[in-house]
C-alpha cells in the first residue's frame, strides 16, 4: 500500500515511517523541511515532498496513488502563536482532508491527543485517575487543545460529506528516542519532553533532576507502540467500527515509579526526583489515564512495551547514536 505521512521526519513520525516500511508499505513523507536526522537508516526508502501542509499543490503530488494518509504534522507552540496554531492545526488539517478526497485516498488517520479532554478534574485526576473513554466529554482549554479538538471535528465533516474514511487517534503521553539526537543537549523540561529526558539524559551520561512531582501519575505510551497502533489502523479492513480511538498504556504510572524503572536499567543514572505533585507546574493538570479498551476490542492492538522493556530499548538506541 502507498501511504502518505505528514510530519514523518519528526520524533514520533520517524518511528511511524519505520513501522510502515517494515510492513512493506510504500511511504511518501510530507515535511516542511528536509531534516533527515532521525530517519538516516531508512532515508533511501522514502519519497520526500518538502512543503507546507497548507499547500494544495504539494499535497496533491504527495498523495497521488496513496490509499491512506497518516496526518502527524502539527504546530505545538500554540500558546505563544495561536494564529499559526489555528492556521496549521485546523486549516492544515482541512487542506489535508480536501487533498486526500480529491486524490481518491481511502482513509485519513489523524493523530490527535489526550489534550482534547482538557484539564483533569474530579475523578479524572489525582488521586483516582479514572480512565477516560473516547465518549468522555471534551473540555479543551489551551489553544493547542482547542485546535486538536477542532481538527477532529474537521475530519468528522469530511468523513460525512466525502468518500473519505476519517479516524482520529488520541494519544496519552508519548515518550521515545529522538530529542537529544534532534536537539543536542538542549532538552527542555516540559510535560511532553520530561519523561523522555529522564531516560535520554542519564543514558548520555548527563544528570536529570526534578525538585518535586514524584507522586504525580500519568499514562505513558512508548513511541514504538504508537507507531504500531497507527500502522494497525492504516491496514485495518474498512469500515472501522469507530472514528475515534484512544492509544495508551491504560495505566497510571508515577514519576517516582518511572524513575525506579530507569534506575533498574541504568544503575549509574544520576536521577533525582522530589516528592509531591504537578512536576511541570502546570496551571491546569493534564495528567490522566486513557481507556484503551475500544482499540483492543476492535483492532486487537495493545501495547507491547512495558516500562522496563521500553526504557531498555530507549537507552540502547540513545547509546547507539553516540
Amino acid at each position: 500500500m502507498r501511504v502518505t505521512v505528514t510530519g514523518g521526519l519528526g520524533v514520533n513520525g520517524a518511528w511511524v515511517v519505520r513501522e510502515l516500511l517494515g510492513r512493506g508499505h510504500e511511504v511518501v513523507v510530507v515535511e516542511n523541511r528536509e531534516d533527515l536526522t532521525l530517519v538516516r537508516d531508512v532515508a533511501d526508502r522514502i519519497e520526500l515532498v518538502v512543503g507546507d501542509i497548507r499547500d494544495a499543490e504539494r499535497l496533491a503530488a504527495a498523495m497521488r496513488g496513496s490509499e491512506c494518509v497518516v496526518h502527524l504534522a502539527a504546530f505545538v507552540a500554540a500558546e505563544q502563536d495561536p494564529q499559526t496554531a489555528i492556521a496549521v492545526n485546523v486549516g492544515g488539517t482541512a487542506q489535508v482532508c480536501a487533498s486526500a478526497a480529491a486524490a481518491g485516498v481511502r482513509r485519513v488517520v489523524n493523530t490527535s491527543s489526550k489534550a482534547v479532554y482538557g484539564p483533569t478534574t474530579g475523578k479524572r485526576g489525582f488521586p483516582t485517575y479514572e480512565p477516560i473513554p473516547e465518549d468522555g466529554e471534551r473540555l479543551p482549554r489551551g489553544m493547542y487543545d482547542i485546535t486538536k479538538s477542532a481538527a477532529e471535528d474537521v475530519l468528522g465533516w469530511y468523513g460525512r460529506t466525502t468518500d473519505l474514511e476519517c479516524v482520529s487517534l488520541r494519544f496519552s503521553t508519548i515518550y521515545g528516542p529522538g530529542k537529544l539526537q534532534r536537539h543536542g543537549g538542549n532538552v527542555g523540561i516540559g510535560l511532553v519532553s520530561a519523561y523522555s529526558s529522564m531516560i535520554e539524559l542519564p543514558a548520555s551520561g548527563l544528570p536529570f533532576a526534578l525538585d518535586h512531582g514524584g507522586e504525580e501519575r500519568d499514562d505513558l505510551v512508548y513511541v514504538l507502540d504508537v507507531a504500531e497502533a497507527i500502522a494497525t489502523v492504516v491496514a485495518a479492513p474498512e469500515p472501522l467500527h469507530h472514528h475515534v480511538y484512544n492509544v495508551s498504556s491504560g495505566r497510571a504510572l508515577s514519576v517516582a515509579e518511572f524513575a525506579e524503572v530507569i534506575r533498574s536499567v541504568l544503575p549509574d543514572a544520576q536521577l533525582d526526583v522530589g516528592p509531591g505533585l504537578n512536576p511541570m507546574d502546570a496551571k491546569e493538570s493534564a495528567y490522566m489515564v486513557l481507556d484503551n479498551t475500544r482499540i483492543a476490542e476492535d483492532l486487537g492492538w495493545s501495547p507491547r512495551f512495558d516500562p522496563q522493556r521500553a526504557v531498555r530499548h530507549y537507552a540502547d538506541h540513545v547509546r547507539a547514536q553516540r
